[in-house]
């Protein structure tokens, strides 16, 4: 992966954790409707992209919420943060 690939999904994790703590205050997964927001925004909607990343990026958000992270891997993987 690129530096500047890399970057941008830093940007963006970053990007997604202020705005979903912002709105949703603190700790907790997500639903299935602010999961799907958040990983269409990180992965791209399911059409164009990798099927298994976008499972994991749901799996992640429903269970941490804005705690989760991106790995830096490619394809992209998530993992709950600390």
């Amino acid at each position: 992966m690129s530096k500047s690939r890399a970057g941008s999904w830093v940007v963006a994790v970053l990007v997604a954790g202020a705005l979903g703590g912002a709105a949703l205050g603190c700790g907790g997964g997500y639903d299935e409707e602010e999961a799907r927001a958040a990983c269409d925004a990180l992965v791209g909607q399911v059409a164009t992209s990798d099927q298994a990343a976008y499972d994991d990026c749901m799996d992640c958000h429903r269970e941490c919420g804005d705690d989760c992270a991106v790995l830096e891997s490619f394809p992209p993987q998530f993992a709950c943060g600390d």
